[in-house]
């Protein structure tokens, strides 16, 4: 009797999440195409990028210089493969399976594409470098890629480690530990001068897209493949 309920339940959980990340991605792609119109408009920068690039240059003290580079170095291109391969290789000793690797590298590429096509496309400029500390990227301004790798990278993780942690202290642990990651990389890029808040909204809001999309599709391929695919499995 319980067997038979456990698979009818396990289908509507699925099927409530993905009906959440669908949601999720169309309201963070029109959050975050308004917010490039209005950057377009020329309304924004003067409103919140500009005031808010100058209280961090106000505010600049020896030791938030030192974390700040910090979190941008685990948000860069090599300190986020480090972190993702170590993480690659502990939720393959937990599940013997390929498929968080598997996931996590597609969300890490899906991500740098996105950085690299969006910045081309909207070519806006970073911050003065009167107002930044060096060394700055010689990319375009928007979307932040620290902050859109970040954010789409340990988003997934952190949905991994929901599905494969069991504790629910270590859950808590893991999801608080990621979001206040993200968040510090996507400080760390307004702090050190090289983008705009704008830049940083717009980074967070498209890898947290991203992200969705990612689960949406592990979700439908788990549910709707479970026999076929059984390396997708926990």
């Amino acid at each position: 009797m319980s067997s038979s309920r456990r698979p009818a339940k396990n289908g509507q959980r699925a099927g409530s999440i993905l009906i959440f990340c669908l949601a999720l991605v169309l309201g963070l792609f029109a959050v975050a195409r308004r917010l490039w119109v209005s950057v377009a408009a020329g309304g924004v920068p003067h409103e919140w990028d500009i005031p808010l690039l100058e209280w961090m240059e106000s505010h600049r003290t020896p030791f938030a210089t030192i974390v700040a580079w910090v979190f941008s170095s685990v948000g860069d291109t090599l300190g986020m493969s480090i972190l993702s391969l170590c993480v690659i290789g502990l939720f393959f000793w937990r599940t013997h399976s390929l498929w968080p690797g598997a996931l996590i590298a597609l969300t890490a590429a899906g991500s740098v594409t996105l950085t690299v096509v969006l910045k081309n496309i909207w070519g806006r400029a970073r911050p003065p470098l009167d107002d930044a500390l060096l060394p700055v990227p010689a990319s375009y301004s928007f979307p932040s890629g620290h902050t859109l790798n970040s954010v789409a990278i340990l988003g997934v993780i952190g949905y991994l480690a929901f599905l494969i942690l069991r504790s629910q202290w270590a859950r808590v642990v893991a999801l608080s530990s990621l979001g206040c990651l993200a968040v510090g990389v996507g400080w760390s890029r307004i702090y050190l001068g090289h983008h705009w808040l704008t830049d940083v909204v717009g980074g967070l809001l498209i890898g947290g897209c991203w992200a969705a999309v990612v689960i949406i599709m592990h979700h439908f391929v788990l549910v709707k493949n479970r026999r076929t695919v059984a390396w997708l499995r926990l």
